[in-house]
């Protein structure tokens, strides 16, 4: 999970790098290709990288709170289940065996 965020931190620095300053970036690169197709194409390679970014914290949202409601649930149970205080049945239990239970 910690990959997963400092990826999604990468990409985003990556997408406001490329949308505020392409023709810094395109000088410095010496490409064939001429400067106004390169900022688009910058800029197209931007946006994706904005997208993936999105996505990326929308699922690790969703990943963080699917966790935190199924530890929420597992707690709930022991608890509903009486397994909270570690034993396996109450004395009131014990009490109404048929026959006596000897250990």
């Amino acid at each position: 999970m910690v990959a997963t965020v400092l990826t999604a931190i990468f990409q985003g620095s990556v997408a406001v790098l490329i949308f505020t300053r392409p023709s810094d970036f395109l000088g410095r690169l010496k490409s064939y290709v001429r400067e106004d197709d390169g900022v688009l194409i910058l800029k197209l390679a931007g946006g994706l990288c904005a997208v993936i970014f999105c996505l990326e914290w929308a699922v690790l949202t969703l990943a963080f709170f699917l966790n935190y409601y199924a530890y929420v649930e597992r707690n709930s149970d022991r608890r509903v289940h009486g397994m909270e205080n570690g034993k396996v049945r109450d004395d009131d239990d014990l009490k109404t065996l048929p026959w006596p239970y000897q250990v």
